[in-house]
């Protein structure tokens, strides 16, 4: 689907075609994914309590990114009488787009550090902590390729731990955000669209991305805090 619609009257910077394209998100998805693989050794070289704060504190960084944007900043500013809607849609969509390639990167380091703890056995689906590590004979923690761990996860790793927060994200950002662009195009260009009902699967899928996170997050505080 295109990015932008071709007889778009107004006109748009190369930074702002940046930030409302979607192949550009692919390109970003793809080096935050090279750079999570590349940055696996030195997280494997972090002990279970630096490992566990650093997961906790990307997903609090990202959790509350996500709550501010999409449950403050997005319906407070429609309370504005100043501005026109039109106005505010292009800013919205603007917003979005760019926030939505942060979380790329956020996700693809996120996803490095649920490998790194489902690898130590931190975290069991049910979220209590155990002890359980895999040890070379001179006592070091084995590690193996990022790619080749990932594909050793079992179903129900991935099912609690990866599934429902990548499964939505990935869906946002290539398959449900480049929609809702185009609605805000027609918008802003005057032409009728069904605002409501796109608006609203994209506030119930924030819903769903935000529980999620919110769930991986208190697992990784609780896990944290019997540590200590």
């Amino acid at each position: 689907m295109k990015n932008q619609p071709m007889n778009s009257r107004f006109h748009h910077s190369p930074a702002s075609l940046f930030v409302l394209s979607t192949k550009s998100t692919g390109v970003i998805a793809a080096v935050s994914v090279g750079l999570a693989a590349a940055a696996h050794p030195y997280g494997a070289r972090l002990s279970h309590g630096g490992l566990l704060l650093s997961v906790g504190a990307l997903q609090c960084c990202w959790l509350g990114a996500n709550m501010a944007i999409s449950f403050f900043e997005a319906p407070v500013k429609f309370l504005a009488p100043t501005p026109a809607r039109r106005t505010l849609i292009d800013v919205g969509r603007h917003v979005f787009s760019a926030f939505n390639k942060v979380e790329v990167a956020l996700a693809a380091f996120d996803l490095l550090g649920w490998y790194l703890i489902t690898q130590r056995g931190l975290i069991n689906s049910s979220g209590s902590a155990f002890t359980t590590t895999t040890t070379s004979g001179s006592g070091t923690i084995r590690s193996s390729s990022f790619f080749t761990g990932l594909r050793q996860l079992s179903a129900h790793q991935w099912v609690f731990r990866f599934a429902p927060s990548l499964i939505v994200f990935v869906f946002e950002s290539f398959g449900f955000l480049p929609v809702l662009r185009d609605v805000g195009a027609r918008y802003i260009e005057g032409r009728p669209v069904e605002t409501k009902r796109v608006h609203g699967i994209y506030v119930l899928l924030e819903v769903v991305k935000v529980a999620t996170l919110a769930v991986s997050t208190l697992r990784v505080g609780k896990t944290l805090l019997k540590m200590l």
